[in-house]
């Protein structure tokens, strides 16, 4: 057989490295989404940042809530002119078509407002959306810890607040699974099939 020149074997060794690294973010894309971001945006799939923080009734959350059932997390606030409560009506759908499996999902609902977003305050808002998420304050310094070690950014203070609006999909096993921002609220069906699938069987 007749040998390859040097520069077309070089050309070839380029060519096969190049698909090598190619199927190697592939199969790293692949292995962070954990089979999900069919439809959410894949995240790696760490243990969700700690919530140590008090729930809408005052109690000190319990963070064996996020295990053996999907949990979807936000950041918000409950003075919030329009993002807010847009995104938790946006759920309500997203549950019908869950079904039987809406049982093993909940939400938590984290405010970027302690000042004013006390238990009390949390519980009557949230109690106004179905399902009801479970709210989450504390000290401010507490509540910007936690934001932080989330992603969230925000600015602003007094009731006027620019945040990050996205959701967060946490698995049974208390890890991240996938992120889900505005436009992707629209589409409940994908949302239910990605929460569904972080589901055991």
């Amino acid at each position: 057989m007749t040998a390859l020149a040097p520069p077309l074997r070089q050309s070839l060794r380029r060519a096969a490295c190049t698909v090598a690294a190619i199927l190697a973010l592939l199969a790293l894309h692949a292995g962070w989404s954990g089979g999900f971001g069919r439809f959410g945006s894949p995240v790696a799939p760490a243990p969700a940042p700690s919530l140590a923080l008090r729930d809408d009734l005052g109690r000190p959350f319990d963070p064996a809530t996020l295990h053996d059932r999907a949990t979807l997390v936000y950041f918000g606030y409950v003075r919030c002119p329009d993002v807010c409560p847009t995104v938790l009506e946006a759920l309500e759908p997203v549950f019908t078509r869950l079904g039987p499996d809406a049982s093993r999902t909940g939400i938590l609902f984290v405010t970027l407002d302690p000042a004013h977003d006390t238990p009390t305050v949390l519980h009557a808002f949230l109690s106004q959306f179905q399902p009801a998420p479970t709210g989450l304050t504390g000290p401010p310094a507490d509540v910007a810890a936690v934001a932080r070690a989330w992603g969230i950014g925000w600015t602003g203070t007094d009731g006027h607040i620019n945040h990050n609006s996205v959701l967060t999909l946490i698995g049974p096993d208390g890890r991240m699974r996938a992120r889900y921002g505005m436009t992707q609220l629209n589409d409940p069906d994908a949302m239910a099939a990605d929460i569904r699938a972080a589901l055991p069987r």
